[in-house]
């Protein structure tokens, strides 16, 4: 039984000779079977239970060696870990933060984000990445749900939460701070050490009601998270590197709060002791272009739109790239569209490119697609990858064999815990054997998953989640508006655009400027239609009562 489980755990591992040297009991990555979360599943022997335990093993390797940079700061592994230990001390110290409470980061990206994430865990806390760009409401229900002891954030996003809870804790990152933790050295503060599968991390992800749902993500699927990709990464190369392989230096684009940069970068790289790059502040091509070429980056983090409009930049062929040999794209599906004109923009990095499937309650990566595989197959996202199991099932529970489409279900000790305090939403997704309902359409062909996100309702702008029932009921509030439904479509730029089909009231005068408007006032810029089609006649609805999506969208496309 044992056995059974671990071949179809590690599946690519188990059918090699390479890779069953490496699971096997003397191998670097020796597979066991273990009890999680009271199911026997395949995890790895030797492990750390600590996410704290990678910075720290880091810096032990490589004191003097850069970490993080940003637009005129720069930090090595050990003046980090000093300032993470004197940031800790103060949340500890001056505002109470015991093992078990929230710190929540609500910040745009930049060194000072880094060092309160690690600081968090360094403390006892979990550490709670708040979208940046929520609104007050949005804000309002993430702070009821998690109830943080301290918010760590900037100026922006402080003054924010000042209006909306002024009673809740909060530490700015301003100069002044960076100066004082970064001023004299400190040890790290003596803090119990956590249970593996004790919260480590809480991310946010949207729900039925498009209000944020916090996922709760242990120590065990943060570390697992890692050694996974980097047991993957090996399995595909087939053999042990001759010798150590330079260290990454990553721009990092998309927001920390994602779980791309903040498992993708932060998680990845300080293991291997790469250097982390951020740019602060709003996204730009050419800004990126100059940091690209200034920063000598060889790994390129981005994220939904951000690597098209930069291969599609006009100054693009102005800059030096050549040292460019990995773009990592998350957050959204690619168009095979997008995958071709990335692999002609970056021809260096054409090998380096990969995309990965998987979404905040799923944790480890599930199936992970690059180098001549990216190009062959743009319509999908790759084989499973080991330490993962999954199941394409019909509706009614029934799995389904190769080729036949159906809901991926994926099974792993790196799953989320659950949806912080809302154990009904967990319950709707996790299933016996802790299988987790992905909520995607798919289906496995010749050992390559292929994902049909439009099946879902979910709209990704530029990997942002968009729930059109959030976008609905506003539309809905406007006085001229008598009923609407959103959808996504694609778009060549942002992945997909949020395209609303309204039906105004009789004699109302309402235009599209106007209800762009009204949205606009009550949510995040990219959860406003851009595309509009107004109409007299009701919404087509099956017998249910339900808008039909998809005959509207087939309407507009004939």
């Amino acid at each position: 039984m044992s056995a059974d489980l671990v071949r179809e755990t590690f599946r690519h591992a188990s059918s090699t000779p390479f890779g069953r040297s490496l699971i096997a009991p003397e191998g670097p990555y020796a597979v066991v079977v273990a009890e999680v979360l009271g199911e026997r599943m395949a995890v790895f022997e030797r492990r750390s239970t600590s996410v704290l335990d990678l910075l720290t093993d880091a810096t032990r390797t490589w004191p003097d060696r850069e970490y993080l940079a940003d637009d005129d700061r720069r930090l090595t592994y050990g003046e980090h870990l000093s300032a993470v230990a004197r940031l800790a001390r103060i949340l500890r110290d001056e505002y109470g933060v015991a093992p078990g409470d929230r710190v929540a980061l609500f910040a745009a990206n930049g060194i000072d984000w880094v060092i309160g994430f690690w600081a968090a865990l360094a403390a006892g806390a979990v550490a709670t990445a708040m979208n940046s760009f929520w609104s007050e409401p949005e804000l309002d229900s993430a702070l009821a749900l998690v109830r943080p002891r301290a918010v760590l954030g900037d100026g922006r996003r402080l003054d924010l939460l000042a209006r909306v809870a002024p009673e809740v804790p909060r530490l700015e990152f301003t100069p002044e701070l960076h100066a004082r933790i970064t001023r004299t050295p400190d040890e790290l503060p003596a803090v119990p050490r956590p249970a593996e599968d004790a919260p480590a991390l809480l991310i946010f992800t949207s729900g039925t009601t498009g209000r944020p749902k916090a996922v709760a993500h242990s120590h065990r699927a943060l570390l697992g998270f890692v050694a996974c990709n980097r047991f993957n990464a090996l399995l595909r190369a087939g053999a042990p590197p001759a010798a150590p392989p330079p260290p990454a230096r990553v721009l990092v684009s998309p927001p920390l709060f994602h779980l791309s940069a903040l498992y993708g970068a932060v998680l990845m790289f300080t293991v291997s002791g790469g250097l982390l790059v951020m740019r602060p502040g709003r996204f730009d091509e050419e800004r990126t272009l100059r940091a690209l070429e200034s920063e000598r980056v060889s790994v390129w983090l981005s994220v939904g739109s951000a690597a098209p409009r930069v291969a599609a930049h006009p100054a693009r062929d102005r800059y030096n790239l050549s040292g460019l040999a990995s773009v990592v794209v998350g957050g959204a599906p690619m168009s095979p569209t997008v995958k071709r004109l990335l692999c002609a923009a970056f021809p260096a990095a054409a090998q380096g490119f990969r995309m990965g499937y998987t979404s905040s309650e799923g944790g480890s990566i599930v199936a992970s697609i690059g180098g001549a595989d990216f190009a062959a197959f743009p319509e999908s996202t790759g084989p499973i990858q080991d330490g993962v199991q999954i199941a394409v099932r019909d509706r009614a529970g029934n799995d389904l064999p190769p080729g036949a489409e159906g809901l991926i279900h994926v099974r792993s000790p790196y799953t989320m815990l659950g949806y912080w305090n809302d154990p009904r939403a967990t319950a709707e997704v996790i299933g016996p054997g802790r299988w987790l309902a992905m909520g995607d359409v798919g289906r496995v062909e010749d050992g390559l998953l292929y994902v049909n996100s439009r099946a879902r309702d979910m709209i990704f702008v530029s990997a942002e989640n968009v729930h059109p029932s959030e976008v609905e009921n506003r539309l809905e509030a406007h006085r001229d508006v008598l009923e609407c439904a959103v959808a996504g479509i694609d778009d060549p730029v942002t992945g997909q655009a949020v395209r609303a089909f309204v039906v105004l009231r009789e004699g109302a005068a309402a235009g599209e400027r106007e209800l762009a408007d009204w949205c606009g006032a009550a949510m995040p810029p990219y959860k406003v239609p851009t595309s509009w089609r107004l109409r007299t006649e009701p919404l087509p609805r099956n017998a249910a009562g339900k808008v039909l999506r998809t005959a509207l969208l087939a309407a507009v496309d004939s």
